[in-house]
């Protein structure tokens, strides 16, 4: 495994028991990112998902492939942190489906070890590799003829710095075609790991480059929250946490996320 690769799985093993007690994942819901609503109301997954072979990348606990394996799809989910596999593993053993985990980075996908399959799906994770190009590429050739790859990633807008201007909130946004990144760091403010956002013509490219045709892009609105309890929150949104619903006032007017459905023909 690559220095830098594994340097990745370091940090989200350090981060996994505050991440999965902090987030809300839904079991019953295939979800595609922060406060937006689930598949139930996108209807972007295949039709039908009985005896469909799906690949997660970057699951973190795999959330989204225990729901398909609930539906009836076989599942493998990867990620470059064993600890997030982990959760995975207990949640999948608790709700009596059968997901195959496997520790592996998504620049390590490949044709050969896998196999094609029916459904390649990534909520929030591809924008976390230096290239996300090659692996977007490398995903399309383990697809099999008309199947799916359904990809959510942040949003360019998002980056943007919200100002007060004559008593309303605005984004000020310096660069779309270079937005500024997600950088985590540490206690010593070293630079742990980061996520690039791209101008959304440039990951419609890495489709396209990748003979893929791009069926639907969605730039979905939040769940009304405001009008939910803390217990509704849990129970109606599929991805939630108390940060995220801070950011709320900002969500409901530039969208954080934008999803990717394509096709391999």
């Amino acid at each position: 495994m690559k220095k830098d690769v594994k340097h990745l799985g370091d940090y989200w093993d350090s981060i996994a028991n505050i991440y999965n007690d902090a987030v809300t994942i839904s079991l019953d819901e295939f979800h595609y990112g922060p406060l937006v609503p689930g598949d139930s109301v996108l209807k972007l997954l295949p039709s039908e998902l009985n005896g469909k072979r799906c690949l997660e990348v970057g699951a973190g606990a795999g959330q989204n492939s225990i729901y398909l394996a609930k539906n009836g799809a076989s599942c493998i989910a990867t990620d470059i942190s064993d600890k997030q596999l982990e959760y995975g593993r207990i949640i999948s053993d608790e709700e009596n489906v059968d997901v195959e985990f496997k520790c592996a980075s998504m620049e390590e996908l490949n044709l050969e070890e896998y196999g094609e399959f029916d459904l390649i799906h990534s909520s929030y994770a591809i924008t976390f590799s230096p290239c996300p190009q090659d692996v977007i590429s490398h995903l399309s050739k383990m697809l099999k003829p008309g199947g799916t790859l359904l990809i959510s990633t942040g949003h360019p807008l998002f980056t943007g710095e919200w100002l007060e201007l004559d008593g309303e909130d605005g984004l000020f946004l310096t660069n779309y075609f270079e937005p500024e990144p997600d950088v985590r760091l540490d206690d010593d403010e070293n630079e742990r790991v980061r996520s690039n956002f791209y101008p959304i013509s440039e990951m419609a490219d890495w489709m396209f480059n990748a003979g893929l045709v791009i069926e639907r892009i969605q730039e979905p609105k939040p769940l009304a929250i405001e009008r939910m309890s803390p217990a509704q929150i849990k129970n109606n949104v599929p991805y939630s946490s108390k940060g995220w619903c801070e950011y709320y006032p900002q969500l409901k007017n530039v969208p954080a996320l934008v999803i990717f459905k394509c096709r391999k023909l």
